[in-house]
């Protein structure tokens, strides 16, 4: 059996020291791609939620059996926490604004909603990241 030379004696924990800080950079990188992801995944199911709260409240206008209108904002608030499944509904803030005063055809009905994100991996600490959304539409009918 050979027995290592003095020159490769001293680099026995070599690999180990090397993968110790490549392995922490990499595991860093993984688990922030992961979180961004997240991210991604609930703005866009926030602006899918605050576009189907619009559709709601112009769909549900002045000719519909079951008007919603000002001072109905508790149903458009109901239809986004609906289709905002995934999203955490203590988080999520809804705002209706029926921007000219009615629900007549012709009138604009804005939703705004706004979330706060909770990273799983916060190497910050703990950090909210706070997404917004908006959605404009007319009533037609």
């Amino acid at each position: 059996m050979k027995r290592p030379t003095k020159s490769r004696r001293g680099e026995r924990g070599q690999a180990l020291v090397e993968f110790a800080f490549v392995g922490i950079a990499f595991f860093i990188l993984v688990l922030g791609m992961i979180d961004v992801g997240r991210a991604v995944w609930n703005y866009n199911t926030l602006a899918q939620a605050t576009r189907e709260g619009t559709r709601y409240a112009i769909v549900h206008g002045s000719k519909a059996t079951d008007p919603s209108g000002p001072g109905d904002e508790q149903a458009v608030k109901d239809r986004v926490a609906q289709f905002g499944s995934g999203l955490n509904s203590a988080q999520l803030t809804v705002t209706p604004t029926w921007i000219d005063g009615g629900n007549a055809p012709g009138s604009r009905v804005k939703v705004t909603t706004q979330y706060s994100f909770q990273p799983f991996f916060g190497f910050l600490g703990s950090v909210s990241i706070p997404l917004k959304s908006s959605s404009t539409m007319t009533i037609t009918n």
